[in-house]
């Protein structure tokens, strides 16, 4: 899925521009594993995801890793740093082998600026990134856990196409619990007992999910439900 909905920075551009970035550019090959970028790095270059996942993460000063989101085919990050100049404010971390696009950022900024349409793109893309920070504050704030599961699979199965979607590979417990924050367990609980309620079936890193209205009522119901100590969970 292209990054901003189903089109991407190059499907903005007319044939000359897009030729005209595509000669400035070069291709980036990672391996599972592999830091492509680090907080606090002062490169300026844009990706675009071609083939693989990777993973947007920061780190804690006590080690523990933080997942932010999955990229994918056509994605696009690094964005922040080639407009305002700052240092990088996320890990990027390649979850699987990959190919990735680097854009200098000159170039990238002349691409948006001298394209309607492509800055129309960054203007609705940047857009939803703070809806989504927003919904993700009052996430971390306000509900416990079970409903922050709720909130990231409903996420999860809208990136990947909605109802009767099959994520594979899906993100380990691990990692979810790492988005939402909290611990391997709890996520691991509440995924079996969607799994009892025929809601989602999981088996090694694939989830499918299979009433998707059902999950949306989960989650009415436990908004609705007392806030639980963390503990509990």
């Amino acid at each position: 899925m292209a990054d901003g909905g189903t089109q991407g920075l190059l499907d903005t551009l007319d044939p000359e521009g897009r030729r005209a970035l595509l000669a400035r550019t070069r291709t980036i090959k990672a391996r599972k594993g592999q830091m492509i970028l680090g907080t606090g790095d002062s490169s300026r270059e844009v990706f675009i995801v071609q083939e693989g996942r990777l993973q947007v993460l920061l780190y804690a000063v006590n080690g523990r890793e933080i997942t932010l989101r999955d990229l994918g085919p056509g994605q696009l990050f690094g964005e922040l740093a080639a407009i305002d100049g700052e240092a990088r404010s996320a890990s990027i971390v390649a979850a699987t082998d990959a190919r990735l696009l680097a854009i200098p950022d000159d170039v990238f900024r002349t691409a948006v600026a001298t394209s309607p349409a492509a800055a129309e793109w960054m203007l609705r893309r940047l857009t939803a990134q703070v809806r989504s920070l927003t919904n993700r504050v009052f996430e971390m704030s306000a509900l416990h856990v079970q409903a922050r599961l709720h909130c990231e699979l409903l996420r999860l199965a809208r990136t990947h196409g909605g109802a009767d979607t099959l994520v594979h590979p899906a993100p380990t417990h691990a990692e979810l619990a790492s988005r939402i924050g909290t611990h391997r367990e709890a996520v691991t609980r509440e995924l079996s007992a969607l799994a009892r309620q025929k809601i989602v079936r999981i088996s090694r890193r694939r989830l499918e999910f299979l009433d998707i209205g059902r999950l949306e009522d989960e989650l009415r119901a436990s908004l609705r439900a007392p806030v639980a100590e963390e503990a509990g969970w």
